[in-house]
């Protein structure tokens, strides 16, 4: 099940934990670098981008990005089976697709949108 944001930088309460909880759900590699709370992410290959999980600040666990799934049926399963959380019911969005939103064990929020088929 590839998943690959478009775009992210997750702040997280736990960066250790969203590391964790990103390579069981979605399979994705993840390094910290040196000695320091900060994990560069590889998400796979193809299109998309890679990016990385650090501490949140004082304003804790911040920003949402929204990642595209083949599946958002199997997607929310992952997420749910790897200690997630849906916040949002299913959004449907006439000829965009499916989205919803989730958040992981570190308070990290995110979207997950099935793309609308095309006849």
């Amino acid at each position: 099940m590839p998943v690959r944001p478009t775009h992210f930088e997750l702040y997280s309460a736990d960066p250790k934990a969203t590391v964790d909880f990103l390579t069981k759900a979605f399979g994705w590699q993840a390094q910290q670098w040196g000695d320091q709370e900060y994990w560069l992410v590889n998400t796979g290959e193809g299109p998309g981008i890679n990016g990385a999980v650090t501490r949140a600040g004082e304003d804790g666990p911040k920003t949402l990005n929204t990642c595209d799934v083949e599946d958002l049926d199997a997607a929310i399963q992952a997420v749910e089976i790897s200690g997630g959380t849906l916040l949002t019911d299913v959004l449907e969005l006439p000829e965009v697709g499916r989205w919803v939103e989730v958040e992981g064990p570190g308070g990290e929020v995110f979207g997950l949108m099935e793309a609308a088929t095309t006849t």
